[in-house]
C-alpha cells in the first residue's frame, strides 16, 4: 500500500507520456487530415484549449511521478473531465465542430473522468496500473482528433 515507486519507474513514466503527448500533435501537416473548418475565432480559441489540455496533462503527469494521486484526479476532472465541457465547448467552441470531431472531444472527457476515478482508487489501494491505462486513453482520444482532423488557421 505504499505511495512510494522507484525513481526508474517514475522516470519510465514520465518518458512514456511525453513520447505519447509528442506523438498526439502533429509536426507535419498529413493533407489526408479533413480540414475541421472553424471560423477564425473559434480556431484561435480551440487552439488555446489544446494548449490548457496540454500543460494540464504535464501538471498530472507531474503529479503522478510524485505520487499525489488525488491532486491529479482534481487537475484531471477540473480541466479535462466532463466538468470542463461546459466550460469549454458547449458554450462556444463545441457548437462549430464537425460531428466527429465533437465525438471524439467527447469520448476524452469521459475518459479524463474516468482517470479521475482511477487515480483516486490509486491513492487508496497503491496501485498506479489502473491509472496510467485511464490516461493513455485520454491521450489515445488527443491523437485521434490529431490523426483525423486540422484546423486551417491563417495568421
Amino acid at each position: 500500500m505504499t505511495k512510494e515507486h522507484p525513481i526508474w519507474l517514475q522516470r519510465s513514466l514520465l518518458t512514456s507520456v511525453f513520447f505519447l503527448l509528442a506523438l498526439s500533435i502533429p509536426v507535419i501537416a498529413n493533407a489526408e487530415r479533413q480540414s475541421a473548418d472553424l471560423p477564425s475565432h473559434v480556431s484561435k480559441q480551440l487552439m488555446s484549449n489544446m494548449r490548457n489540455y496540454l500543460e494540464s496533462l504535464e501538471q498530472i503527469t507531474y503529479l503522478l511521478s510524485e505520487s499525489e494521486y488525488v491532486q491529479a484526479a482534481d487537475t484531471a476532472e477540473k480541466n479535462l473531465g466532463m466538468s470542463s465541457v461546459e466550460i469549454h465547448y458547449k458554450r462556444f467552441v463545441g457548437k462549430y465542430m464537425p460531428k466527429g470531431m465533437r465525438s471524439i472531444s467527447k469520448q476524452m472527457h469521459k475518459a479524463a473522468s474516468h482517470f479521475a476515478l482511477s487515480a483516486r482508487e490509486a491513492e487508496k489501494d497503491g496501485e498506479l496500473n489502473k491509472a496510467l491505462a485511464a490516461l493513455s486513453l485520454v491521450m489515445k482520444q488527443c491523437v485521434a482528433c490529431h490523426d483525423l482532423y486540422r484546423t486551417d488557421r491563417s495568421e
